[in-house]
């Protein structure tokens, strides 16, 4: 049989501001591996990954993906068994639902034989996951935006190559995409607007420039992060130590309930560090890691047998 190896960041979005438009792509990744059956139809993801997230093995994000590139593009694949080794911690805001997505996309425009299937994986992720920010980031790599226009989705990279550090503290209880979006308001003020979207276009801008040291005040946002403290009561506490402990900006991380802080790379311990003290000190049980922005999204590589 043919195997491929899949390899899909992690990714983190809004970035504060951006909401449902902003990503950023992390050294942090899921590895899938899949082997092709010419002569079958089915479609499955290991058994122990469908188990920890208890859904059937055919109805796993990765098999979803695959499914709805072969409809779109019009073709019959191959049966396909996924099996995943995951770093992407699930349920804390890492973009893991959209990195299956991106796995089964890829998987199947391998299969088709299409070179450039690019644009096609953009805009079937967007739609699939229900928004396009961890979906761009994890097919593009580096910081993106990108936005749907009815069935269009137009994505781009800000920036690929970030020399930055990237702290994150990561809760040990998950939070429900559909929770954290449950909480937000159906309207807002134009003044709520106006803030964001001036704090976004400044964002976007500091990353184009490397002005990395003026993203702190332009992170901040009052569409989303404010509703989800309710959920996430140490949010603010964490946010105000990481930049505190010497970050140039720090955001709840999609949403929620890990926050994501960067800043310079010597500092990143430092930052990690401190972002655990204080959320401990808040009865916030969970841990600190640290990584980086990563500069390439999913990547497919063949493999022998």
């Amino acid at each position: 049989m043919k195997r491929i190896r899949i390899d899909v960041p992690a990714t983190s979005a809004n970035l504060g501001p951006g909401f449902d438009s902003l990503g950023m792509a992390l050294d942090i990744a899921d590895t899938y591996t899949v082997e092709f059956d010419a002569s079958g139809r089915e479609i499955l993801v290991d058994e122990a990954t469908c188990a920890e997230a208890e859904i059937d093995r055919s109805d796993h994000y990765a098999c979803q993906g695959y499914r709805a590139y072969a409809a779109d593009a019009g073709v019959t694949l191959p049966g396909a068994s996924f099996t995943r080794e995951g770093q992407i911690p699930v349920g804390k805001g890492f973009g893991s639902s959209a990195a299956a997505i991106v796995a089964g996309l890829a998987a199947a425009a391998h299969a088709a034989g299409e070179q450039d299937g690019q644009d096609r994986m953009v805009r079937l992720a967007a739609h699939l996951e229900g928004h396009p920010d961890n979906s761009s980031a994890a097919i593009l790599g580096g910081v993106t935006v990108a936005f749907c226009d009815g069935e269009a989705v137009h994505a781009l990279n800000v920036v690929n190559h970030v020399s930055l550090g990237v702290a994150l503290f990561v809760p040990d209880m998950p939070l429900r995409t559909v929770e954290a979006r449950r909480i937000l308001p159906e309207h807002v003020s134009v003044r709520d607007a106006v803030y964001n979207l001036s704090r976004s276009a400044y964002l976007v801008t500091a990353f184009a420039w490397g002005r990395w040291e003026q993203a702190a005040p332009a992170m901040q946002d009052r569409l989303h992060q404010p509703y989800r403290t309710h959920l996430i009561p140490g949010l603010d506490c964490v946010i105000a130590a990481a930049v505190e402990a010497g970050a140039f900006g720090a955001s709840l991380s999609g949403g929620g309930p890990a926050v994501l802080a960067f800043g310079p790379q010597e500092l990143s311990h430092e930052i990690a560090a401190r972002m655990e003290e204080v959320a401990h000190h808040q009865d916030w049980a969970g841990h600190s890691l640290q990584t980086q922005v990563r500069s390439y999204g999913v990547r497919v590589t063949e493999l022998d047998g």
